[in-house]
């Protein structure tokens, strides 16, 4: 520990150090690494502060902030009184630090901003990003004596919303303006400190839609969201749309290198249209086809969300929560997660990408006859839903989806998959739920890591590249042919929560290339190709509770075409938290990594298709063709009329700004020694479950 001279009150004194509750005390000029951290090393900071009057002993150690009460001791009558830390604390767990039950634990990765100032409310004022750069010159002599921290706390103690995030504010005073200018540099020096698993954002572009939703973008991003990038000190440059696909216009036209990160505020429809624009963008970048490409590169910009919109179901999935300022706070704190994006093409070419769910018949009859409804808001859903669910309208169709070859691993690897694409196939006795430092979606991970890397070192062997084709997904064994330089370009990242893996996992995966297709026909009530689990504020699990965010995967549903009161069976077991359409003996969930839909017409071949078509389509339109045998594809939002449908998932395509979601879990009692975080995802109240 350092001991550091201290001036509180007015007094000057040295602050001891505690080696009972902060361990063993070190030189004014030592430095320490946080345990497993490979970043820089940073000074060890000890000193007493004031926090609403009260003393407090402050220690900056790694990546963690903590304070403990300090309480007055007397010695005897004549001597003064004088101010000790607190008792001793009990025994602590093994691999727990000795931070007694009064002590509170801040990681770095939560705070939102510090800034210092001469007085309490000179340091609360936000930022100036245009003065961020210029900030603590160690010419000038410091005089603020004040300390401002600004960060997120998560509401785990919430039984009903334990995915919201608030926000905290801490103002520490020293009458030492040196003290407080040390503090401020070394908080700064970690916050902005580059790390593999969260970025802070500095430039932001921010795409608001005024007409989703309640047509509320634009109050809602001003009341709540920018007073948040303002204390956050981000420079964000804001553009609000005015008709559609005016964001997939921009980004695929606009320079975007002076930009950290791009965010939507909207609905489904508005983060479909970030997410085509970033990766037909990568596309053009690279000059691949963007009719017929040989594989789908990956983006290098993330992509934060804030709900505006009718139902939010990518919001959702993703936080836990609809709660505006809960995204925020996530694009402000910086950690990014891989989300799995599924292309949606025909027979012909590659017609968009989809981020939620790609529907036919009963949401499909529902997002087609919404749009002669506009102006009813978001009841014209409510209103459509209604009309098509009383019409129980069965469609035919064939559908194609591909099962997992059964893989024999060898002894060194039975306890793992072979590759992200048997992640699948994993035999599970109970299915597993999607959680924040989710097992599989980290394993899914790992993989394509050391996929890449072998691509990347292997770049030339024509065996290896046949078989990261064939693991990539992006296009069939006989259409796709990775260059080396194309394979260059899918260098690995790291991630956080690596797992390590047996060697020749790789080699093993040759055995993929025996692709098995179930063929299934018969008349649905609604089919559904879920790449999420879309859940809502009125659907709390979603249509497919057991959808993973990064695992390669995707849920084909299958309702077939049955009674009105089985109808409203599935839609019961859809709204509520219990329930699992899985038990319903009309339905039938199968997890795929592709499958194929074409109607009983389409196999003559009729043609019904509007090729490229992302656009919301009039009912009219839609009932040329024989509407009374036909629906319309649901992607994201908007209608599809093709009756040729190819979806695939590919693997975390693009980085999404997101901390959950997270099950709520009985926090610990009080008393009890709480755990140091290795990390901001591992609170203190750790509900993060496989």
């Amino acid at each position: 520990m350092t001991q550091s001279k201290q001036s509180l009150g007015g007094s000057s004194t040295y602050a001891p150090c505690s080696s009972n509750n902060y361990g063993t005390c070190c030189s004014a000029t030592a430095t320490a690494t946080a345990a497993g951290d490979p970043s820089p090393s940073h000074d060890i900071l000890l000193n007493n502060f004031q926090l609403k009057k009260k003393s407090y002993r402050v220690l900056l150690h790694g990546q963690q902030l903590v304070w403990e009460r300090m309480q007055k001791v007397k010695q005897s009558k004549s001597s003064q009184e004088t101010k000790a830390p607190l008792p001793e604390d009990p025994p602590s767990p093994e691999g727990q630090r000795g931070y007694g039950p009064k002590s509170h634990i801040l990681h770095v990765d939560d705070v939102i901003s510090v800034r210092a100032g001469d007085t309490k409310i000179a340091s609360i004022q936000p930022p100036n990003p245009q003065a961020i750069n210029a900030q603590g010159e160690a010419d000038t002599r410091p005089t603020s004596q004040y300390l401002t921290i600004n960060y997120a706390l998560r509401l785990t103690k919430s039984q009903t919303d334990c995915n919201r995030w608030e926000l905290r504010r801490l103002t520490f005073f020293n009458a030492d303006p040196y003290i407080v200018r040390q503090w401020d540099q070394e908080l700064q020096a970690r916050l902005h400190q580059p790390s593999s698993t969260r970025m802070r954002v500095r430039r932001l572009l921010v795409f608001i839609n005024p007409y989703g939703g309640r047509k509320a973008g634009s109050q809602t991003y001003e009341r709540h969201v920018r007073p948040i990038f303002q204390l956050a000190g981000i420079d964000a440059t804001c553009i609000t749309t005015q008709r559609a696909n005016q964001v997939r216009d921009i980004l695929l036209s606009h320079d975007l290198s002076c930009y950290d990160a791009v965010c939507c505020v909207g609905g489904d429809g508005t983060v479909a249209e970030v997410i085509n624009g970033l990766l037909f963008r990568r596309m053009r970048e690279l000059g691949i086809d963007e009719q017929r490409p040989s594989y789908i590169p990956r983006p290098e910009i993330p992509v934060g969300v804030i709900p505006a919109g009718s139902t939010d179901t990518i919001a959702y999935s993703m936080h836990g929560t609809a709660d505006v300022r809960t995204a925020a706070i996530h694009v402000i704190l910086g950690q990014h997660r891989g989300l799995d994006v599924c292309s949606v093409s025909n027979s012909q070419s590659l017609l968009r990408f989809c981020a939620s769910v790609l529907s036919y018949g009963y949401l499909g009859d529902v997002a087609a006859q919404s749009e002669n409804y506009r102006w009813m808001g978001p009841k014209r859903y409510e209103y459509s839903g209604v009309k098509a669910f009383i019409n129980n309208r069965g469609y035919d169709a064939e559908l194609r989806l591909l099962e997992e070859p059964d893989l024999q691993p060898t002894p060194l690897e039975e306890h793992l998959p072979q590759s992200p694409d048997s992640v699948c196939s994993l035999g599970e006795s109970v299915p597993s739920i999607c959680y924040a430092n989710c097992q599989r979606c980290s394993f899914a991970s790992s993989m394509q890591e050391q996929q890449r890397s072998s691509l990347f070192v292997h770049g030339e062997d024509a065996e290896v590249e046949n078989t990261s084709s064939a693991t990539l997904e992006e296009a069939d064994p006989e259409e796709s042919h990775l260059t080396p330089s194309e394979a260059a370009l899918l260098r690995p990242r790291p991630r956080p929560n690596k797992l390590q893996l047996p060697v020749g996992s790789v080699h093993s995966m040759k055995s993929l290339a025996s692709e098995q297709w179930k063929v299934i026909k018969g008349n649905f009530f609604m089919i559904c190709g879920a790449n999420i689990t879309c859940a809502c504020a009125r659907s709390p699990n979603g249509i497919s509770r057991y959808s993973h965010l990064g695992d390669g995967c995707l849920d084909l549903i299958l309702v077939k075409k049955t009674s009105l009161l089985n109808n409203v069976r599935f839609l019961l077991n859809t709204a509520g938290r219990s329930g699992d359409i899985r038990n319903l003996p009309f339905v039938d969930v199968y997890r795929t990594r592709k499958f194929q839909f074409r109607t009983f017409a389409a196999a003559n071949g009729e043609d019904y298709s509007i090729a490229g078509s992302c656009q919301p389509i009039a009912q009219a339109e839609v009932g040329s063709s024989s509407s009374s045998e036909y629906s319309s594809w649901n992607c994201d939002g908007e209608v599809v009329t093709d009756l040729d449908i190819t979806m695939r998932s590919h693997c975390q395509l693009i980085e999404v700004f997101m901390r959950g979601p997270h099950s709520y879990s009985k926090p610990l009692k009080s008393g009890t020694a709480p755990s140091t975080p290795a990390s901001s995802s591992d609170n203190v109240y750790c509900c993060c479950k496989d």
